[in-house]
Order: structure tokens, then C-alpha cells, then sequence
């Protein structure tokens, strides 16, 4: 992406810079994030923050533990941020109609997803004017999910916008870090509701894999599920971006099915980057039951799906690292995909 090489550290591999700068004693690790850190100052990199790292800092309800690992983050994002899924989902999917289906179209091309990937700031990371607040009519509790979502009023626009033209980026280190003194829990405010979200999903993909254990066939029908259960998660985007184009959707679907059916979903899937990143994820993963579903699989794939793409070295965990490198997406991104910060200074002299 351009002349600067794009760095993304999973929310784990933070957490271990903060804990390798307080212990002191892992020389090795310091001398890797010495080397990214003069990198990012010379401007030959950048060390963007997702959606993901928002959300997961604002987990920790001790604001000091916050406020310690989001301080490392700013000084080595300096509030790069890259655009969310659902965003880079939608832009990919215009070319896939294009260029794999073979609809006509003027003005998209790949080179513009490159340069609208990476922005500054909380509202670029959520693509959304209110950044990372999220509004909705109630918020979930024990007996009820929550509310529908709702618009925000032109009052918190101003006030937002206010708050934005604070000096020494006030509002963007009140959405990562919040307020000293500042439990984050409030009346009215749900700010860990990404665990709830994360159990859930981690609870249906549990159940996805102990339905293919059970069922005739199973295994040899994953592949096709997954690309069943995707393609659905998208339609909603696929048929806006078809009538954007002039295109009744269900053109789409039967150009599929004229196509080949299950197999051209999986070639249309595989054609938008982010989406491929998800789909092989998925069913690489359930092809290995020693691997769980955990609550926090959901927010990593849904950061991930955007840097094996667009970055140029992903810093994730081994199990994503080994799972990317099977399924070959290092290679078809051209993206170093690495486990251990350790191994940084090195990729970074290539």
C-alpha cells in the first residue's frame, strides 16, 4: 500500500508490548518494538488500530490498566485506524460484480479500495460519525436483546464534532482510553456488550461444527455451508450494490446458479478479499475440533479479514497465522503473516 508498510498487531500483541515495556525483561521483545517504533517515527511505517482494539480496550473496567495500554497504542498508531468490514465488504463487492460476474459498470477499480483503507481517527474505524458510541432505543440485558438501532440527533452531531476540535486529540483518546478515574459503567451504556456478541457467535459456530459431526457427510459438505451461511451475510450489501449498478438482484443469484452453483459462490466469495479472508478462516478452522470457538474468534476475523489483505505484515495469533498460510492468503495478498513480535526487525530490513 503505497511507499509505507502497513503494520496490524492483534489486541494480544499490544497487550504483550505494555507488559514487555513494565517488566523490562525481555530483551528481545523490547529490541522488536524499539525497531517498529523508529520505524513509525522515520514514517517508513504505520501501526494502524481497528474497530476491534476500541472495543477491546474498553473492556478493561480498571481505567488505569486502560489508560496504560491505550497510551502505547496512540504513541505507535498515532490514531491510524482502518476502515471496518461492513465498509470494505461493500466496496469489494461493486468490483466482484464487475470483474467476476461480469456486470457492467463505470468508476470502480481496486486501486480505490487501497486508498480509502486507511484513514485517521475513532469515526474512519467505525465509519460512522459517532465513532464508537452506537445507538440503539435500549440496551441488552439478561431477558431482552437490545433495541433497534437509531439515528443520532443533529444536537450530538454538533456536540461530537465540538468535542473532535479539542486540542491534543482529546475525543480520539476518550474513545480508546475514556476518562482517568472512570469504571465505564454507566446508566444506560453497554460497554463490553462485544463479549455477549462474541459468546453468541462463538455458541452458533459450535453448534455449526457438532451438526457436521452428526450428520451424513458432514465434513465433505462444510465447504458449501460456509459459503451458503456467507453469501447470506452479504445479500443484503450484494443486492444494494446491484441496484446501485442498475442490476435486478436476483440477476445476480441466477448468473450463480447459471455459473455453477455452489462452486461459483465460492469463486464469487473468494473474489472479495475480505470476504475470502473469513470464509477460508471458517472452514479451515471447523476442519480442526482440537481448535474451539472462542467469544473473542468474532472480533479478531472481523479486524483480520480487512489487514491479511490490505496490510503488509499481520502480527496475529499462531493458530490465524497457521490457518492464513494454509489456506495460501499470504501469498495471494502478498502480506507477511507472523505470530511473534520478535520476528518484526528482521521482515522490516526485507
Amino acid at each position: 500500500m503505497g511507499s509505507k508498510k502497513i503494520v496490524y498487531l492483534d489486541q494480544n500483541k499490544w497487550v504483550e508490548i505494555l507488559k514487555a515495556q513494565k517488566s523490562g525483561t525481555d530483551s528481545s521483545l523490547l529490541e522488536a518494538v524499539a525497531t517498529l517504533r523508529k520505524a513509525v517515527q522515520s514514517g517508513s511505517v504505520i501501526v494502524p488500530l481497528a474497530a476491534g482494539h476500541y472495543l477491546e480496550t474498553w473492556h478493561r473496567s480498571n481505567w488505569e490498566s486502560r489508560h496504560d495500554l491505550a497510551q502505547v497504542m496512540r504513541d505507535l498508531s498515532q490514531f491510524s485506524t482502518l476502515a471496518p468490514v461492513q465498509r470494505v465488504q461493500r466496496w469489494e463487492i461493486d468490483l466482484a460484480l464487475i470483474y467476476c460476474l461480469g456486470f457492467e459498470s463505470g468508476g470502480a477499480e481496486p486501486r480505490e479500495i487501497q486508498k480509502k483503507i486507511l484513514g485517521r481517527g475513532v469515526n474512519h474505524a467505525f465509519a460512522s460519525p459517532t465513532g464508537r458510541l452506537r445507538l440503539v432505543s435500549s440496551v441488552a440485558t439478561d431477558d431482552a436483546p437490545e433495541g433497534e438501532p437509531l439515528e443520532p440527533e443533529s444536537q450530538l452531531l454538533d456536540l461530537l464534532e465540538k468535542v473532535r476540535a479539542l486540542p491534543n486529540d482529546a475525543y480520539e483518546w476518550w474513545s480508546l482510553a475514556g476518562n482517568t478515574n472512570d469504571s465505564m459503567i454507566h446508566k444506560d451504556w453497554d460497554t463490553r456488550g462485544q463479549h455477549r456478541i462474541g459468546e453468541t457467535y462463538a455458541m452458533q459456530e459450535r453448534a455449526l461444527s457438532d451438526h457436521l459431526i452428526v450428520i451424513p457427510g458432514g465434513k465433505g459438505r462444510l465447504d458449501d455451508l460456509i459459503a451458503a451461511q456467507d453469501l447470506a451475510e452479504i445479500s443484503e450489501d450484494v443486492n444494494e450494490a446491484a441496484a446501485e449498478i442498475g442490476l435486478d438482484p436476483l440477476n445476480v443469484y441466477g448468473k450463480l446458479v447459471q455459473m455453477g452453483g455452489p462452486e461459483a459462490v465460492k469463486g464469487f466469495l473468494r473474489a472479495m478479499p475480505s470476504v475470502a479472508v473469513r470464509y477460508e478462516a471458517r472452514r479451515l478452522k471447523h476442519r480442526n475440533h482440537q481448535w474451539p470457538w472462542q467469544q473473542h474468534d468474532h472480533i479478531d476475523l472481523a479486524a483480520l479479514s480487512v489487514a491479511v489483505p490490505y496490510a503488509d505484515i499481520v502480527v496475529t495469533e499462531r493458530q490465524w497465522a497457521h490457518l492464513f498460510k494454509v489456506a495460501k492468503l499470504d501469498r495471494r495478498f502478498n502480506t507477511r503473516v507472523i505470530s511473534r513480535l520478535r520476528d518484526l526487525p528482521k521482515i522490516l530490513d526485507d
